[in-house]
């Protein structure tokens, strides 16, 4: 179930390229405008001053914006430096200066003058950098588990073709990220879910991160050997959702949470998926359906810059 290719596209490339600095200052001449409202509405400040401050702040601001761009370019390209000037407004300058660091690093300062004379520099360093002009995706593999836990039942439920939501029964999914290289970035993450059967109303699945490790052996009150629950431990915190009603497949993004697995940051225990209205049910496949109709956790990625 595991698959690999390359999605590379030059065209689109060279348009996020050719965007990237018109979007990152049209977001930055938002924020000027918003702090300098707030400025000229402070109550008896002196005009020169707020003048001098909203320049200051542009250029700043500008500096920000400069860094921003090196690093974009540089995730475009791998590496290779951004010219060294813009001309962003009439009279106003942003030079750009990128150095290579360690393997996969770089150091980006960009210095901004504005057209009445205020200057800004910023630096940071290390930027880790990645490949974004060349992106793989992965349908994940390996210790992929799934199963249902239901209250009015005491044997797993970790062999059957479907996964069971109702009141009183939740589904648990679950993937490792060993097919990410280590050195990568998690772009997205989509979970896909096909539903076994249809339905004349519509449901609301909710999918929730689990916070107690588990096995192939859970029921709706053990998670594994020795170690007890009560329908699963849950972050309460609503990750993604979904309405489902036709017997069709359902995505769910869960790039936040792969990234938390992969990074670190959270522990892998995998997710849980409840009807958060009472009265309901719906099925999915599970992994010992079909392959074309088993749930699916697609990762894309891009390696880091050498």
């Amino acid at each position: 179930m595991s698959q690999s290719s390359i999605l590379s596209n030059p065209v689109r490339a060279r348009r996020r390229e050719a965007g990237v600095l018109a979007l990152t200052v049209a977001l930055l001449l938002a924020v000027m405008a918003a702090a300098a409202f707030g400025m000229h509405r402070a109550a008896g400040m002196d005009v020169q001053a707020v003048n001098a401050e909203y320049d200051r702040r542009s250029a700043a601001y500008l500096a920000e914006a400069g860094v921003a761009a090196g690093k974009w370019y540089n995730q475009i390209k791998c590496g290779n430096a951004v010219p060294s000037a813009f001309s962003l407004v009439p009279g106003t300058t942003l030079n750009i200066n990128v150095t290579k660091g360690a393997p996969h690093q770089i150091a980006v300062s960009a210095t901004a003058t504005t057209a009445a004379g205020s200057t800004s520099t910023l630096t940071r360093d290390p930027i880790t950098i990645y490949n974004l002009g060349n992106t793989e995706q992965k349908t994940l593999g390996g210790a992929v588990l799934d199963t249902y836990i239901d209250a009015s039942l005491t044997t797993p439920k970790n062999t059957d073709t479907s996964l069971v939501l109702s009141g009183q029964s939740n589904a648990l999914l679950s993937w490792d990220t060993k097919d990410i290289p280590k050195d990568a970035t998690v772009l997205s993450a989509l979970l896909t879910l096909v539903q076994n059967g249809s339905s004349g109303e519509t449901r609301t699945v909710n999918l929730h991160r689990v916070t107690t490790q588990w096995d192939a052996s859970a029921t709706w009150t053990r998670a594994r050997f020795l170690v007890g629950w009560n329908g699963g431990d849950y972050d309460p915190q609503v990750l993604a959702s979904v309405d489902v009603k036709s017997a069709s497949s359902y995505t769910l993004d869960l790039t936040t949470l792969v990234t938390a697995w992969y990074n670190g940051t959270q522990p892998s225990y995998g997710m849980l998926l409840r009807l958060p209205n009472p009265g309901q049910s719906v099925t999915f496949y599970s992994r010992e359906a079909p392959t074309v109709q088993e749930p699916a956790l697609n990762v894309t990625f891009s390696k880091s810059c050498p």
